[in-house]
């Protein structure tokens, strides 16, 4: 994948947590049941059948990270 930013080459890796990974609008009181936030949104991707992981992107001249959040987001 193409940095959006400088478009050179991004590196695939993973985002890893024990407690699964979500995306809130508004920040946690506790960060572990942040799931349950609500407007929560799951960032599973195929990395994890569990959802503690996901697909990332990482540009290393731009500090950026990508996670595309679509079920079949699993690389190339």
């Amino acid at each position: 994948m193409d940095c959006p930013y400088c478009h050179k080459e991004m590196d695939l890796g993973y985002i890893q947590c024990r407690d699964g990974l979500t995306w809130t609008p508004r920040r946690q009181p506790v960060a572990a049941l942040s799931c349950l936030g609500k407007g929560s949104v799951p960032l599973s991707n195929g990395a994890a059948d569990n959802n503690r992981a996901v697909y990332a992107y990482r540009c290393a001249d731009c500090q950026k990270v990508m996670i595309d959040c679509s079920h079949s987001a699993e690389p190339d």
